[in-house]
């Protein structure tokens, strides 16, 4: 499966709420960025697919995925460029926002090795 395949397929499971579906197209020692200002909530990186499933759950905890829409996708072979809308509600506020994400992805062997977002840390810290 070409990498824009994989990275559709992971999308498609994770708008479904499939986290670990999603995650089963990731490389167990997979590494995810989340790059953001200091404050903001959620920055960072991880190692291993179980740390990203447990970064994935706590957001879960925090938000209502109300819908998750890859908006463009850039194939470049083993690396992939995304935009996605994410359109959430904060469960304690009940405010609802969208938030626009770029990711991008590198793949090897099918499998997910990387993956960095950068979203949008004022959004994010106007929602707490």
């Amino acid at each position: 499966m070409r990498g824009v395949d994989v990275v559709k397929t992971l999308y498609d499971a994770y708008a479904k709420r499939d986290i670990v579906g999603a995650l089963a197209h990731c490389s167990d020692d997979v590494v995810f960025r989340w790059v953001a200002e200091p404050q903001a909530p959620y920055i960072g990186t991880g190692n291993g697919k179980q740390e990203f499933l447990a970064r994935l759950m706590a957001l879960d905890s925090d938000f209502e995925y109300r819908n998750f829409v890859p908006v463009d996708i850039i194939d470049g072979g083993d690396k992939v460029a995304a935009q996605v809308e994410i359109h959430l509600t904060r469960k304690t506020t009940g405010k609802e926002f969208v938030m626009r994400a770029a990711n991008f992805w590198t793949l090897r062997d099918g499998k997910v090795i990387e993956m960095v977002e950068y979203y949008d840390t004022a959004l994010a810290a106007s929602v707490t």
